[in-house]
């Protein structure tokens, strides 16, 4: 807590604020940079509280995520354990009718409702505060949770007591300072704090007082003048007083000062104080490299890890350390702490306990570690790559060694780790639960390839591969012990990823690898209900044409000798349930995330990895929500209502962008997001479509009228050029998005009404599915659309997936089925699953995953390739060719394709057939002719737009603007033999 004198004005301020019940604003927030005193105010605050009110306090931790996922539950447990009666009843009333409320993996809002909310509603005649204290919501792991659980306090701030008070510390860091700073909720800003230096000078005097009396030195010592220069060291930062006391306190004190005194100062006060102990440290050791390099890597692992570590873990990690030669094992642990870490008590916490976490004792010392500029070539420097590579193969080394099949020797099939925790920790060590959590980190962040021509792995990779083919189903057991089967799932796509980008063609692991990541999903309630459901119920169950079937196919220990038994995997990945019927799906530009709408009004993310949600639900809308889209750079979201709205939300943070976006009068179905992110279109059941400026979110000028029934469905082409509506007046109508003008007339050639339309990838086709039970694709050059027939009920959502080659519908008839778009033929058979009418499909970027969501209350994930296999296909245009032109020494082809609005030209090699480059794109209208020049450098291409424009074509770069002239179409271009004139 504080020094005793010091910090008082801000101490008096934050009192009055806790006193003050009248007061309607429930938040303060304490800010700073690192180092400033944030967490000691914090804990004055709440120690001086404890005893007056009710106060709950939870300190945030970096890289102990199972703790910071637990805040609301520990904050609960101590207002639950109040003195004062009236608190202590309200919150444990709640729980009890809410069981099962605390329980890993329930949603942050309906903890928070239900430990916070509900209690509080009954204490509003409470007459006493109740503090509640959060402290470094900076050092959460998931930012985005940090700034979901500040959005709950603002969403219930006035449904809360004006007795109950909420502080918080953070830094000044992006993304939560921007929705604690967007709140307007009152803050202490210590980084401009008047009076820190005669704090800061009351406090070293005092902690040179107590080392002076410690270590018998003379009354004069430090001197005054001494005393101001470490005051003007600190440059106002707390952290690094208390460092030096601990520093100064911890070895000789006079030759420490002197020392310190006296050291150029390069960086700022903290560095230049960390590089000081950090080189003692370093300089005791210079003359035993060995016990440098375990110093070394000490270091680095609480730089890098992902999980806490203990002295038990390091221990485990490093045994096999040559530092350790002849030293018994139940040595090690004094051996570090005396001879190997003596000297960094003052940066470093290390308990009493060998099973508690060590950590640096300040998020700086870690920022400084992991800085080659600040550490200045110093043998503390932590390379994060190489700490990694390091530990992946310290990681695999003792798996290998230490997994084995039924680890823990239970003796009971159902039996989950929760319900043996004394011989989870009895059989596996610290040590080898850290390797199993972390050891995908520490090989895709540090294992390095070999790179062309190199003959050699890497000890680590061969470790892995070793790993791969004798070990995962003992891994699995282990993270089932410790309640990891969902990391295990994050593990599995860290790796496929890994795999993916260094190891394309590596056909066995990659396979595997893949298998894994499918076993897991397809097994995870049999697997995290109890480890020996992995050889009883997930193995004798897995595929038979798999690679993890041909290599641990021989430990499932039941044989399925009758009955259907999977050969493949099958196509469905993932089931999630949702309270309400889901209505609308979309991937973000990355493929990490779906957004899900819904008939509750609200649009949840989910992430594509594990199907768990993130963050709280968006709400703002009073109806269902229809429609969701993806702004192209992903940071916007947009979603479109029954209550005649639209809105926008921060896709990152979960966050409102201003208000909602109102002037359809009737329901809105559909929004889609222009290719360049800059116009929203949207349609509505008012039978009209408008366009909104995304940046401003105010509606373009132009309202598009002209169909006679309502708009179900908007979507612009590739190129942004054109924006198609289809509507209930069983016609569909392109659009000049920069004019608002019609293109042509309506398609008319359905036979129900319009569900849903969208441009295959390259803009070529347009498909739509129909309330005819079928689907119709047109191309650019067709006046005949090709229809496609197989559903047996109202299609509502088609999508293309990134190759263009197939096409996914949803159906009313609860099926989604794929097509051919070349050939018009269904590939597979339906995918079934959906007991109800499913409203959405859409594709992931990378044409892996495909989502859909029904009335049934479910989104699915499937897998499109597993359901119909994709032969291979020479390249070409969906579209008819209107003009082809070899080059003079027949080393390129040039084709062009005229859209629904412009042509464009691709070149090609003819001896590959493969497309050179992007296509020629620039014209505003159809191209009616193309010619290379004489020496083939040149393409020339005449236009309907009254242009004629030339082309570099190696390049394909436009040569200038167009050449102008004409007062009508150019139907025809050509080059002079000697390539001088172009007629």
């Amino acid at each position: 807590i504080c020094f005793p004198g010091t910090r008082l004005d801000i101490l008096k301020r934050i009192e009055n604020w806790i006193r003050n019940v009248s007061l309607t604003d429930p938040v303060l927030w304490i800010c700073g940079m690192a180092g400033r005193g944030k967490s000691t105010i914090a804990s004055t605050v709440a120690h001086n509280w404890r005893s007056r009110a009710s106060c709950a306090v939870f300190h945030f931790r970096r890289g102990q995520s199972a703790l910071n996922s637990r805040v609301l539950c520990a904050l609960a447990r101590q207002l639950g354990s109040s003195l004062v009666p009236d608190v202590k009843n309200a919150v444990l009333e709640s729980v009890r009718e809410n069981e099962g409320v605390a329980e890993p993996g329930r949603r942050l809002d309906e903890q928070f409702e239900t430990l916070f909310v509900a209690p509080m509603a009954k204490l509003k005649n409470h007459p006493y505060p109740i503090l509640i204290v959060v402290d470094a919501l900076d050092e959460c792991d998931n930012s985005k949770d940090a700034v979901d659980f500040v959005r709950l306090i603002h969403k219930h701030a006035s449904s809360f007591p004006t007795n109950v008070k909420f502080l918080l510390t953070c830094r000044p860091e992006d993304p939560i300072r921007r929705h604690l700073e967007s709140k307007q909720w009152q803050k202490e800003d210590l980084d401009s704090a008047p009076g820190i230096n005669n704090d800061l000078a009351r406090f070293i005097q005092h902690a040179c007082t107590q080392i002076r009396d410690d270590h018998d030195l003379s009354e004069d010592w430090p001197s005054s003048g001494d005393i101001e220069q470490l005051v003007k060291m600190s440059q106002g930062v707390f952290q690094w007083a208390r460092t030096v006391a601990t520093y100064l306190g911890d070895g000789s004190p006079v030759d420490r000062l002197w020392a310190l005194l006296k050291r150029p100062s390069t960086w700022s006060g903290l560095d230049d104080l960390y590089h000081q102990i950090l080189s003692k440290a370093f300089d005791n050791l210079r003359l035993d490299p060995v016990r440098q390099d375990i110093l070394c890597r000490v270091l680095g692992t609480l730089v890098v890890a992902p999980h806490p570590v203990s002295l038990d873990v390091i221990a485990t990690l490093y045994s096999k350390h040559e530092i350790f030669d002849g030293i018994e094992t139940g040595r090690i642990i004094p051996f570090l702490r005396k001879d190997v870490l003596a000297d960094l008590n003052s940066l470093l916490f290390i308990p009493e306990s060998p099973a508690q976490p060590m950590r640096l004792m300040h998020t700086s010392i870690r920022d400084l570690l992991a800085s080659e500029l600040r550490c200045k070539q110093q043998p503390f420097y932590v390379d994060s790559s190489r700490c990694h590579q390091q530990l992946a193969n310290v990681c695999l080394e003792i798996m290998l060694g230490d997994l084995k099949e039924n680890i823990c020797n239970l003796s009971e099939v159902s039996k989950p780790g929760s319900e043996v925790q004394d011989i989870v920790d009895r059989e596996i060590s610290k040590g080898v639960q850290y390797c199993c959590r972390a050891w995908s980190t520490h090989v895709t962040q540090g294992v390095k390839w070999p790179r062309p021509g190199e003959s050699t792995a890497t000890g680590e990779l061969a470790y892995f591969e070793l790993f791969s083919k004798e070990k995962l189903m003992c891994w699995l057991e282990v993270m089932s012990l410790v309640g990891g089967t969902m990391d295990a799932i994050i593990a599995a796509n860290e790796v496929n990823e890994w795999l993916l980008v260094n190891m394309p063609k590596q056909d066995l692991l990659t396979a595997l690898w893949r298998d894994v990541r499918r076993f897991i999903d397809m097994f995870l309630e049999p697997i995290s209900f109890g480890p020996l459901h992995i050889y009883i119920s997930a193995l004798p169950h897995c595929p038979t044409k798999t690679e993890i079937w041909n290599i641990y196919g021989k430990l499932a220990k039941v044989r399925i000798l009758h009955g259907h038994r999977m050969s493949t995997w099958p196509s469905h990945v993932w089931t999630r349930p949702f309270d309400a019927e889901v209505t609308s799906v979309a991937f973000s530009p990355d493929g990490k995330v779906l957004a899900v709408g819904s008939e509750d009004g609200t649009v949840r993310l989910l992430d594509i990895q594990t199907g768990t949600l993130l963050g709280e639900p968006l709400a703002g809308h009073k109806d269902t929500v229809w429609s969701v889209d993806f702004s192209p750079n992903g940071k916007i979201l947009a979603s479109a209502s029954g209550d005649k709205t639209i809105r926008l939300w921060d896709a990152n943070a979960g966050t409102a962008l201003g208000g909602p976006l109102t002037g359809h009068r009737d329901w809105v179905r559909s929004v889609c997001f222009s290719p360049d992110g800059r116009l929203l279109a949207s349609g509505s059941n008012d039978k009209t479509v408008r366009l909104w400026n995304t940046q401003t979110g105010a509606a373009v000028d132009e309202w598009l009228f002209a169909h006679s029934g309502k708009i179900t469905s908007v979507c612009f082409s590739p190129d942004g050029e054109v924006l198609a509506s289809g509507s209930q007046d069983r016609t569909i109508r392109l659009w000049e998005p920069q004019t608002g003008k019609p293109v042509g007339g309506p398609l008319e050639y359905h036979d129900g009404w319009v569900r849903s339309v969208r441009f295959s990838p390259d803009g070529e086709l347009l498909a739509s599915g129909c309330g005819d039970r079928s689907i119709r694709i047109l191309s650019v050059t067709d006046t005949e659309a090709r229809v496609l027939t197989g559903h047996s009920g109202d299609v509502n959502s088609v999508c293309f997936l990134p190759d263009g080659k197939v096409l996914a519908s949803g159906s009313e008839d609860g099926t989604i089925r794929l097509w051919n778009t070349q050939t018009g033929a269904v590939m597979g058979e339906p995918l079934t699953g959906h007991s109800q009418t499913v409203w959405s499909v859409c594709c992931s970027p990378d044409g892996k995953l495909l989502a859909s969501g029904s009335d049934d209350k479910t989104v699915r994930l499937w897998d499109p390739l597993a359901a119909a296999a994709v032969a291979g296909s020479p390249v070409s245009h969906h579209a008819k060719i209107s003009t082809v032109c070899f080059s003079p020494d027949g080393k390129r082809i040039a084709t062009v394709i005229n859209g629904w609005l412009r042509g464009k030209i691709q070149l090609w090699d003819p001896q590959t057939g493969a497309a050179v480059g992007e296509p020629l794109t620039g014209h505003r209208g159809e191209i009616c002719s193309v010619c290379f020049s004489p020496d083939g450098n040149l393409l020339a291409s005449g236009s309907r737009d009254d242009t004629i424009r030339l082309w570099d074509s190696q390049t394909g770069a436009a040569l200038g603007g167009p050449l102008r002239g004409h007062s009508s179409f150019v139907n025809s271009v050509c080059f002079s033999p000697d390539g001088k004139y172009l007629a």
